[in-house]
């Protein structure tokens, strides 16, 4: 088997390993908690009681998500209580979603899985206080991030076609 043949079997297994093990972790605001067999449980990945409570910009709020790997759509909700309807978001910004400045709430993010990916959705919950916007160096906050597959595919390719 030549080097071609070894790196192309390489790039397919990693391909297919990527599809079959689709994890996702919100990162911030921080979560109530994670369990892996707990995920699928709605609404809030099995942790229904209220946890650490984080500042949170109305309109300006950052939420960050780990993908370890998978496919599939990653949409969040607001709800200004623990019992209220989780009104879908866009831009994580809580000002459509009618919440006010002090008041606390739950950001949920959902990652519906693709058929391919093993279908269903996967929930996680972070209980937030609304804050007032704050104002930052856009470029302070801008943070290279390179997965190791990128990474990866990017060597593979480098001395492939070297």
């Amino acid at each position: 088997m030549n080097m071609k043949s070894i790196i192309s079997y390489l790039l397919v297994l990693l391909v297919i390993f990527n599809v079959v093990n689709a994890h996702f972790q919100l990162q911030a605001p921080k979560p109530r908690g994670f369990e892996d067999a707990k995920e699928p449980t709605a609404p809030c990945g099995g942790f229904d009681s209220v946890g650490n409570i984080t500042d949170f910009p109305i309109s300006q709020g950052q939420a960050t998500c780990y993908f370890e790997d998978g496919d599939g759509t990653l949409t969040f909700y607001y709800a200004p209580t623990q019992n209220s309807t989780f009104i879908q978001i866009i831009s994580v910004n809580l000002t459509r979603a009618n919440a006010t400045i002090g008041s606390q709430g739950v950001l949920q993010a959902v990652f519906a899985l693709t058929p391919a990916s093993g279908n269903g959705s996967w929930y996680q919950c972070a209980d937030i206080k609304v804050t007032g916007d704050t104002k930052t160096n856009s470029a302070a906050n801008v943070s290279p991030h390179i997965s190791a597959i990128t990474l990866f595919i990017g060597f593979i390719f480098v001395f492939y076609f070297l």
